[in-house]
This record gives structure tokens, sequence and C-alpha cells, in this order.
């Protein structure tokens, strides 16, 4: 890799001017500012394909760095989610830390190769002298711009589109320092850095795929700068890095992908509840995929400009004939700034501004082509393109402000008042910012945006309808969203479901019934619907029809926790508790009801069945999740005692005096342990904390006399006893036989009062 000399060196007054705080103290400036603005969303919940990402994605459990090393095109994703799990489960705050995190440090690579290239300019005297300023405000757009909320909200796409950048703009940077160097062992240090970063991107996101190509652009605009003879020299390098990386791609997506898409071969369906063609049954085809992105692309750059009606999805559908106004506009639209950015290329082959336009639709061509997608439109995909087009409106804004500030003659004010306006900008981005992330708060709050920017998605309507019965338990104003849900989409089976649920909580499970044979008549496999229907059979006591459709559920989906825990309960109904425990066990062990409540019941069940090493396995592990849940630590102490590890039961016991509901039963089990342990004076310090005759345990008379007795207080011990045989217990059930015990323990005690006087 080589060039002229006199191309890579930076303008000398930039040279002059710029220091080494230049290069660290803006990015750190506004790595702060965007962790601020980005901070109160950082305990927001899940929300959209999240869930099924995250909180219902079983392997998550499981999946470690050697498991999925180089299995798929998206494996640093899934392995950075498998970390998350492990620091918090499914706490949304360490996921939505992680991505703000790739957010900023992607921030800051934008900024270090602005700052590389950009000095490094020689016919632009604007793009080197305000080299720093463009820098500035291009990473604080990237960064704080609303429309990026989309991204790094969003906590699966803000890994992958995330991931994804940082590899481009990581390999991007290796490259502009190996060419910008000429120490041998530096250049061969960043060539190498580019060579594993690449390797390292095609595990990111498929879009990966378009480095090369922005690398290239990058050569010519800002290397090469426009020459070519210096270009060709490196034709090897983006030869070999575009083999590498097209072939790692054509081994994970097999050759018939990419022949497919070539051949134009390649369609998609529509997604349930998201239609964007004519009929539900049609198919997206690439050619009516491909003139419906013209009006795509044309939203995509003006939400960077104007970005006040922005949603996380929208209600277009696809062009029908490109000579539609909806197609033919927007491609003459996109057709003049076709010619301008053909014209400032006329005017200078190495335009900075025809570099970010065309980096725009480099990164934007593979999402907005001819390879077909159920998603029309989602503004995430704008994540790496966006570098570009903020390029070019940074460019201009920073133009602006030194039209307007040309007319004050003294520096320190014409510094302060460029200060000034960019830190306004940066703050009203802020602000945006904020205000729009305000949507991801709350699931009632998402798909409300959801139904007044896209009116005509039945997605939209039926996760609204959810979480009104979810979040707020409205079922009877859910029913008319899921209603509204059907009418829109007649192959949409989730919102049968919910209908069900909600006419099950409504009390209506005739009704419940029926809406779910209608759900799984329109997809019969659907294991949700399954899991459901059987919760409603056993409400009505058909437990043979609740046990087929519990086993469909589970061939449909063999980690289905929920199904598991139901098929439990209904052999709890039919008295076979072995089979119960067994399903109760799988449920948290092989299945994905590994919550609180799932170990709590699985412990329970043991304890009843006397498998008291599983007993404690699963009270502990409820423990881990909710050290405060009710009763378990009690359980913990019994499973404990019943496996005669009296140290740990004692423990157990101690710590739950301090719960009202069982400061009784763990005070009289404490005794308990010690006087199995044979420590009568412990045990009855324990007994004597409970007062006999409040608590309704007559076994506590007994307990206390026999303490007693070892200990040789003989009066005592019957005095105890002599109280507990004259006392009525009312409807207590194990009251006279006890009495009856302590009548014989009586009269043994007299006999040896006998004896001994």
């Amino acid at each position: 890799m080589s060039a002229s000399k006199t191309n890579l060196q930076p303008d000398r007054h930039t040279q002059n001017t710029l220091s080494w705080w230049h290069y660290l103290v803006p990015p750190c400036i506004l790595a702060l500012i965007t962790a601020i603005f980005y901070y109160p969303s950082l305990h927001y919940s899940f929300q959209f394909d999240d869930i099924a990402n995250i909180t219902k994605h079983f392997s998550i459990r499981h999946n470690t760095l050697q498991s999925l090393f180089f299995t798929g095109t998206r494996w640093i994703s899934y392995w950075l989610n498998a970390i998350h799990y492990q620091i918090g489960g499914f706490d949304p705050f360490s996921y939505r830390v992680g991505d703000l995190i790739i957010h900023i440090i992607n921030g800051t690579l934008l900024f270090f190769l602005l700052m590389a290239v950009l000095t490094r300019t020689r016919t632009q005297h604007f793009f080197t002298r305000h080299a720093l300023s463009i820098a500035f405000l291009t990473t604080a757009l990237f960064l704080l711009h609303p429309v990026q909320t989309q991204t790094v909200s969003y906590v699966i796409q803000g890994q992958l589109e995330g991931l994804a950048l940082m590899a481009i703009l990581s390999m991007a940077l290796c490259f502009v320092h190996a060419a910008y160097t000429s120490n041998t062992i530096i250049k061969t240090v960043y060539i190498c850095g580019l060579f594993i970063s690449a390797i390292l991107a095609c595990g990111t996101k498929e879009i990966a795929i378009i480095a090369p190509a922005l690398l290239a652009l990058i050569d010519w605009f800002f290397v090469a700068q426009g020459d070519w003879c210096s270009f060709k020299k490196r034709f090897f390098l983006h030869g070999t890095l575009m083999l590498l990386m097209c072939g790692i791609y054509a081994w994970f997506l097999k050759p018939t992908f990419f022949t497919e898409i070539l051949g134009l071969q390649k369609v998609a369906k529509n997604n349930i509840g998201n239609v964007i063609t004519a009929q539900p049954n049609d198919v997206i085809t690439p050619y009516l995929f491909f003139i419906s992105q013209f009006k795509v692309i044309l939203h995509y750059l003006w939400i960077f400009v104007w970005p006040f009606f922005i949603s996380v999805e929208y209600d277009w559908v696809l062009s029908n004939s490109f000579f539609a106004l909806d197609s033919l506009l927007p491609f003459l639209g996109l057709f003049v700034i076709g010619l301008f950015v053909l014209s400032l290329l006329r005017q200078n082959k190495i335009s900075p501004l025809a570099f970010g336009f065309l980096w725009f639709f480099l990164a934007i061509l593979p999402r907005s082509s001819i390879i077909p997608s159920p998603e029309l439109l989602v503004d995430y995909k704008t994540y790496t393109a966006s570098c570009g087009w903020l390029l070019v409106l940074a460019t201009g804004i920073v133009y602006l402000i030194t039209q307007l500030t040309s007319y004050v003659h003294q520096p320190f004010f014409t510094r302060f008042s460029r200060f000034a306006i960019i830190s306004t900008c940066v703050v009203l981005l802020g602000l945006g910012t904020m205000q729009r992330n305000l949507v991801w708060h709350s699931g009632m709050e998402f798909w409300a945006n959801m139904i007044q920017n896209a009116p005509n998605k039945a997605r939209a309507y039926n996760n609204y309808g959810v979480e009104l019965s979810q979040s707020l338990r409205k079922f009877d104003e859910a029913v008319g969203y899921f209603k509204k849900a059907i009418s829109m989409d007649k192959n949409y089976p989730d919102p049968w479901n919910n209908l069900a649920v909600a006419y099950a909580n409504l009390g209506n499970v005739d009704a419940a019934i029926e809406a779910l044979k209608e759900g799984i008549k329109i997809n019969p496999y659907y294991p949700e619907g399954y899991n459901n229907i059987a919760s409603f059979y056993l409400q009505k006591g058909g437990i043979d029809h609740a046990e087929k459709a519990l086993n469909t559920a589970l061939k449909l989906r063999p980690y289905y926790g929920k199904a598991h825990y139901n098929l439990g309960k209904l052999y709890t109904q039919k008295k076979e508790p072995e089979k119960a425990w067994e399903c109760f066990k799988n449920a948290c062990l092989k299945g994905d009801f590994d919550n609180e409540h799932g170990f709590a019941t699985y412990g329970r069940a043991s304890l009843e069945l006397k498998k008291f090493d599983d007993a404690i396995f699963a009270f502990e592990k409820t423990l881990k999740i909710n050290p405060n849940y009710p009763g378990i630590l009690f359980n913990l102490g019994n499973a404990h005692f019943m496996a005669k590890h009296y140290d740990q039961a004692i423990s157990c016991y101690k710590k739950t005096t301090a719960d009202g509901l069982y400061t009784t039963q763990a005070l009289f089990n404490l005794g308990e342990t010690y006087y199995v342990m044979n420590d009568y004076k412990a045990a009855l310090t324990w007994f004597e904390k409970l007062d006999p005759s409040k608590t309704n345990l007559p076994q506590l008379y007994v307990r206390r006399a026999q303490c007693l007795e070892k200990l040789g207080k003989i009066d005592l011990a019957r005095t105890l006893l002599n109280e507990l045989v004259q006392l009525n217990f009312g409807n207590n059930p194990g009251a006279d036989k006890i009495k009856e015990g302590a009548r014989i323990m009586l009269t043994q005690l007299n006999a040896i009062k006998i004896k001994t006087s």
C-alpha cells in the first residue's frame, strides 16, 4: 500500500493550529453528553422484537463464546446477549448500557476517521481549515440525532447495526492510517488490524458486506485523492479484502443466496400483522421492492433534516408500478440529487460533499435495492449510511455558521459565537433524543405511538391491546383493539389468541375457547395457542383435551416452560404427583420458565415427594432470582432439616424469623432442629420464645416438656403436660392424639417422681 507522499500530509495551517487535545477532548465531551441524554432510557423495558430475540430466546441461557464462535453472520451479538444474561438475567439495564457504549464508540471512531481524512484533503481549504468543527458536528449529529434512538434503544438492532458499523469504522481507520504511515512495522500492524476487523465484521450483521466498497470510496477521495495511478496500487488489497469477506458470507449464507439475488429470484413474504402488498398472501418481488425504495430513500434523507414525525414503523405499502406517483416522483427527486452529486464531482473529483452522498447511497444500497424484505422501511437501517449524510449536513451547518460570524471581526467573539451556535445545536439534539426516547419507556407508549404513525398496521392494534390487558388489566377495552386487528388482517392469528385471553379474564371461557380455535385454524403451529386453550379446557374440566393440547404445544416447542408448568398443574389435578413433579422440573430446567415462580413450584413439589436435594436446589435458585420471595427461605430451611443438614436449616430459620408470616413456624422449627441435635438447652430457649396459649400448637407443650425432662426439670415438665391435657384446641385434628401422648408421658413422669421421692 502506497500513495504520493504529498497527498498524505495534513494541511500546514491545520497542522499548526491543532494540538493533541483537539483530537481527544471533543469526543470525550460528546461521549459524556450522549451518556447524560440517554441515561433516563437505560431502565426502560424491552419492546418489540427485543422480547422475541432476548427474553424468549431460549439459547441465551446456554450460549458461550466457544459454542457460538463463527457459527453464523450474527454470532457476536448472540455472544454479547449471553454475557448480558449472565450479568443481570433479563434486566434491560445491562443490555441498554451495552448498546449505548457501542454507540459512543462508533461516534468516537467516526470523529477520529473524519479528523484523519479531512485534515489531509489538499485541495479543499474549507474542509481542512474547519476539519475540527465539521468532525465535531458530524459526530454530535451521529450521537445525538433523534433518528438514532431507534437503533440505540431498539436493543437487538443496536447491537447488530452498532457492531457492524464499529467493524466498518475500525477497518476504515486501520486502512487510512496504514496508508498515511511510511513506517513498515506500523503499516503491517494496521493492515493486520484491517483484516482482523474484516473477519469479525462478518459476525456482526450482513450489512458489513458493504465495507470493501466503502473503503475503496475512502481510498479514492482521501488517500489516492483522485490519483488513478495511486489508487491502482491498492487494487490487490481491496480485491483481497473483498474476496475474504464475500467468501466468509458465501460460507455462512451459501452461494445460492447470492445467485438468487443476482438472478432476481429472491422473494419475501409479508410479516403477519404487517402487510405491505396489495393482498396478504402476495409475495414481495425484487422489482416491486426496488421501485418502492425510491420513496424510502428520500424518506431516509429527509428524517435527518426534519425528524418530527419519525416512527418505529410506517404503514407504507409497495408501489404497484414504476409510473405510479409514489414511485416516479421520488425517482425524479433522487435523479436530481444524482445530478447534483455529478456536478460536485465535475467541479472537483474528490469533493468531500460528494463523498458524503456516495457513502450514504452505497451503505443503503443492500437494504434499498433488489433484495426484498417484509419490512419496506425501518429507520434503524440508516445507521451506517447516516455517517455520510450527516457529514453533508454538518458541513452545511458549519458553512452557515462561518457566514453568519464572518461579520464579527474580533477573533475572540468569532470563536465564541461559533461555539455558542454549535453548543445550542448539540443541546437541542440531545433534548430531541430524550423526548423521542420516551416512546420506548413502556409498551403502552410504544404501541400508542405506532397506532398514531401507522394506523393501517394490524400489528400495532394487537400489541396495544396486549399492553392494555397485561399492564392495565383493561380487558374490556383490549377486546376492541383485538377485534380491530382481526378485521384488518384475517390471516393474523395473534389477536385471536389475545382475544381469547381477554375473554377468559372477563369470565367468558366458552368464547375464549372458540377464539383460540380460530387462531389455531389460521396457524396450527402456534404453541402459545395450544397452551392457552389447555388452560381454558382445565377451567371447564376438560382434562383430556387440555393434556392433548399441552403435548402438542411441547412438540412444537420442547423448551416451552409455561406448557411444562401447566402440564404439571394438570397432573396435580389428576393426583399424579410424580408426573407433576417431572413437569415442574422440566419447566425450569429444560424449558424457559426458569423464573422465581417456576423454581418455587418445582421446589415445593420436590419437598412434598421427599426429594430433598431437588427441593434445596430449586429453593436456592428461587432465592438467587428473588431474595424476598415469600416463604421460600422457610421452605429451604424445611428441606435442609428433612435432609438432616441441621446447621443450614438453623441458618435459614433464623433469617426467616424476620418474616412476620412465618415467625411462629420458624421459631418452633428452630427449637425442633436443636432438639433433634440433642441440644435441649438451646431448643428450650427457642421454644420459650413462643406463647403456647396463642400459637394453637399442642406439640409445643410436649416439646418444651421433653426438653425440661432431659434437663432434669421434672416438675416443670409435669406442670406443662397437665396444662396441655386440660386445654381445648377446637378443630385442630391432631390435638387429641397429641394430648393422648401427653397423658402417657405424664404417667411416666409421675412414676419417675414417685420413684425418686
